[in-house]
């Protein structure tokens, strides 16, 4: 007589139950590992903004002033090579922060008496301090493409560099070099201009930001306090009008991010064809306009502050107040933010 032996296993209906089980932690496991990334992301955004800023902290410890956001802007299309008092040169004051941020091999390759970018001011006389970039002997080419990782925010899928080269408003040099400015996701809180702009000391004390065109603010000209004043802003690399924030020339849009724009934090429209019902596409990791401020952080965006600081500021805080914190010597109460 044959005894008949149990079988041991699974049977269809507990294999599936299994099988769903597993399916329903990783759905809760997934996004619990994607917000521990975005939190190292952020982590890692805002230690680049401290860098950044405590370069800034030191440079103005050895200067005794704060660097320029762009120095002698103009376009190169009507100037001539000549040296002289007004040549344009085009520099972003990034380029004067260099050695402390730990970039002085960069720095030793510019040459600072030499032209950066092509074009910021149609129809310029001013000169140019040459030879002109994209020509041979202006190392500035080369530095200013050079992506520096401390200028980008992990999170930012965006380009890192500007793509082209044959828009004279935005490129290093009319047509004459293959390289491509190099983006940056942290730039100096300015007043958002193009084209032209008033140097920093005519610009009205009440609304002054921490940085401008060809003049140097001082610690003592924050009046409002170091904990209440914006010093650098965070940004993306990519955007619908104009250009993103390039760290080492200055362009035709774009001296700086202005956080006390209208248009306050994370805008992505940039004109009535991106609203609805029409059809241009909204993506997170674009801005509508250029030189204004946002983040793919989830809510907001990072801000280093003149005391060295670096807090995270929410993209639903009221534009008086985001103006408030841009202003350095408004003498007006900011409030909760």
């Amino acid at each position: 007589m044959r005894l008949r032996t149990k079988r041991v296993g699974f049977t269809l209906v507990e294999l599936l139950v299994v099988i769903a089980i597993i399916g329903v932690m990783v759905g809760l496991l997934l996004p619990a590992v994607q917000a521990a990334r975005e939190a190292a992301r952020r982590m890692s955004c805002s230690n680049n903004m401290r860098q950044l800023a405590l370069g800034l902290l030191n440079y103005e410890s050895a200067y005794k002033k704060f660097p320029y956001a762009v120095g002698q802007s103009g376009s190169i299309l009507s100037g001539t090579a000549t040296p002289g008092p007004t040549r344009v040169r085009n520099h972003k004051g990034w380029l004067l922060v260099l050695p402390f941020i730990e970039q002085q091999a960069l720095y030793d390759l510019a040459d600072l008496n030499l032209t950066t970018g092509a074009h910021v001011r149609a129809g310029s006389t001013s000169t140019t301090a040459g030879p002109l970039p994209g020509e041979v002997g202006n190392p500035n080419d080369v530095v200013v493409s050079t992506v520096v990782e401390t200028f980008l925010c992990p999170s930012d899928p965006g380009p890192t560099n500007y793509v082209t080269t044959s828009s004279l408003s935005y490129s290093i040099s009319p047509g004459t070099t293959t390289l491509q400015g190099a983006f940056t996701n942290y730039d100096f809180s300015v007043r958002r201009t193009s084209s032209t702009s008033a140097i920093w000391t005519q610009e009205n004390p009440l609304d002054r930001r921490m940085f401008g065109l060809d003049a140097s603010s001082r610690i003592r000209d924050v009046t409002d306090g170091t904990s209440n004043s914006v010093m650098v802003c965070e940004t993306l690399r990519n955007c619908i009008d104009g250009v993103a924030q390039t760290w080492g020339y200055a362009k035709w849009v774009g001296h700086g991010v202005d956080l006390a724009y209208p248009r306050g934090i994370n805008d992505r429209i940039c004109c009535a064809w991106d609203a609805v019902p029409n059809a241009r596409p909204i993506l997170a990791s674009r801005l509508g306009q250029w030189s204004i401020t946002g983040s793919m952080h989830p809510g907001g965006a990072q801000y280093a502050f003149v005391d060295g600081s670096v807090r995270m500021i929410s993209e639903s805080t009221e534009i008086l107040v985001l103006q408030r914190l841009a202003y350095i010597s408004d003498g007006q109460v900011i409030g909760e933010f």
